[in-house]
C-alpha cells in the first residue's frame, strides 16, 4: 500500500502537470513563430504530454486511481492520434515547402497587425479549407500572440481596407455553390 506521503506527491504531480497542459495548449492555439517548421515542432513536442501523467496516476490509489486512469486513457488516445495525423501530414508538408497559407491582406493597427490569410490543411479533405480573419500583435521578433477573429469555410480570396471612419473593412467574394 501507498503511503499518504506518495499519494500526496502523486496528486500535486499530478496538478502541476495539468497547469503545464492547460499553458501549452494555450500557447499552441495563442502564439505563432514566423517558421512553420516551429509551429509544427511545437506542436508535435507537446502532443506526447499526458504520456507524462501515466507515473502519478499509478502512483495513486483506490477509487482516485481508476477514476484517473478512466479520463487518462481517452486522453492519451486523442493525444496519439493527433501526433500522428501532425506527424504525416503537416511535418511532411512543411519539410517539402507546400504552400498550406497564404496572406491575402493585412492592415496595420496601431500595436496590432489585422491578417486575412487562405489556408488549407495539408492530408486533403479532412481540415479546414477557407479564409482565415486574424489578428496578431508581435511579442518578440519570429513570435506573435495571435488572435483568431472569423473563419470562412471554402473561400479562397478576400482583401481588407480601412475606410474614411478609420474601420477596417473585409471584402470576401461569395462563391458561386452560396450564390444559389
Amino acid at each position: 500500500m501507498e503511503s499518504p506521503d506518495k499519494r500526496h506527491g502523486a496528486t500535486r504531480t499530478l496538478l502541476v502537470l495539468a497547469v503545464v497542459m492547460v499553458l501549452g495548449y494555450a500557447c499552441i492555439h495563442g502564439l505563432r513563430f514566423t517558421n512553420a517548421l516551429l509551429n509544427v515542432t511545437f506542436v508535435c513536442l507537446f502532443l506526447p504530454a499526458p504520456t507524462l501523467f501515466i507515473r502519478p496516476v499509478l502512483r495513486l490509489s483506490g477509487w482516485l486511481k481508476r477514476v484517473a486512469a478512466i479520463v487518462l486513457a481517452p486522453l492519451l488516445a486523442l493525444s496519439l492520434l493527433c501526433l500522428l495525423f501532425t506527424a504525416s501530414c503537416d511535418l511532411p508538408a512543411v519539410m517539402q515547402h507546400r504552400e498550406m497559407s497564404r496572406q491575402l491582406s493585412h492592415v496595420q493597427w496601431g500595436n496590432y497587425s489585422i491578417h486575412l490569410l487562405w489556408e488549407e490543411t495539408p492530408g486533403g479533405a479532412v481540415g479546414p479549407h477557407g479564409v482565415v480573419l486574424e489578428q496578431r500583435k508581435a511579442i518578440v521578433p519570429g513570435l506573435y500572440l495571435v488572435k483568431q477573429l472569423d473563419y470562412f469555410e471554402d473561400a479562397n480570396e478576400g482583401s481588407l481596407s480601412v475606410d474614411e471612419a478609420g474601420r477596417i473593412r473585409l471584402h470576401i467574394p461569395q462563391s458561386p455553390a452560396h450564390q444559389r
